[in-house]
């Protein structure tokens, strides 16, 4: 029997399309990029792990978006990780698995900060599965509208210990004010030598009229985030390096749907950022 998920808001529930989109991913061998753990969440959802007719359009948009992404910031953590940064920061991790998937350096202490609601499913699904942890996780239920960082400082984290935070499949939900109330806030816990990594896109006629076929409402959850990535990262202190997504997918041997792909025929730029802290916020 499925589980209850209508403790789950409308944000929180977009996490299942992406966990199908890894599904799928998963089902077909040899791509740059598993989760043997997605289709758990699906199944304990009561949910399809094939689109709908209505979101076929959705999944051809997003899928090599959330492929590349994956396999992307996979790296980048287990690199981070590795090298410094013990502590991992998930921010409105979703379905993400990384904490039983990826294969952390010992020692690595990962925070989940996200909806109570979606962190009891999770702990319900792996726990009824018997999934092991690869890490030491310590999920931080709260809501990113309200002030979330006394939360994480509860569960342990350390100010002035160098992290690794990711931003994945969130800033294009939130408005360039809401966006620099997040940076500016992770910023301020992030000791010299932290990274930070996030992917964001600017929403063109594409993704519109997929979401539309699904639901007009879940075309208005999508908002525009920082126009310039780039600068936004500057102001808060951070030294960046951006990268066009079609770029990133072409050395993983994948291309991307035309709406990511970036020139006069595109419908906007995709990005994949990492940065490095290494100054106190602009006045």
């Amino acid at each position: 029997m499925a589980m209850d998920v209508s403790g789950i808001d409308a944000i929180g529930r977009t996490a299942f399309a992406v966990a199908a989109l890894r599904a799928a991913e998963h089902r077909e061998a040899g791509g740059p990029f598993t989760d043997p753990y997605a289709e758990f969440f699906l199944e304990a959802a009561g949910m399809p792990l094939e689109p709908h007719p209505d979101g076929r359009d959705f999944a051809a948009v997003m899928r090599p978006q959330a492929v590349v992404r994956g396999r992307y910031f996979d790296d980048l953590l287990l690199s981070a990780a590795a090298t410094g940064c013990g502590q991992v920061v998930l921010v409105a991790s979703g379905m993400d698995s990384r904490p039983w998937r990826l294969a952390w350096p010992e020692g690595t202490v990962l925070f989940e900060v996200e909806q109570e609601p979606v962190l009891r499913f999770k702990d319900r699904v792996m726990g009824e599965r018997q999934v092991q942890l690869a890490c030491s996780r310590r999920p931080v239920g709260v809501d990113l509208r309200d002030d979330w960082a006394p939360a994480l400082c509860e569960a342990g984290f350390r100010v002035d210990r160098p992290s690794v935070w990711l931003v994945e499949g969130l800033l294009y939900a939130l408005d360039e004010s809401a966006s620099d109330r997040l940076l500016a806030g992770l910023s301020g816990l992030s000791a010299p030598g932290s990274v930070l990594a996030f992917d964001h896109f600017e929403v063109g006629p594409s993704l519109r009229a997929a979401t539309d076929r699904i639901s007009p409402g879940l075309t208005r959850l999508w908002k525009s985030g920082p126009a310039d990535p780039a600068a936004w990262l500057h102001r808060h202190g951070w030294e960046p390096a951006v990268r066009e997504l079609a770029d990133v997918a072409a050395s993983f041997g994948r291309t991307v749907h035309p709406a990511h792909m970036p020139g006069p025929q595109a419908d906007g730029h995709s990005w994949l950022a990492s940065a490095t802290r290494t100054a106190a916020v602009a006045n």
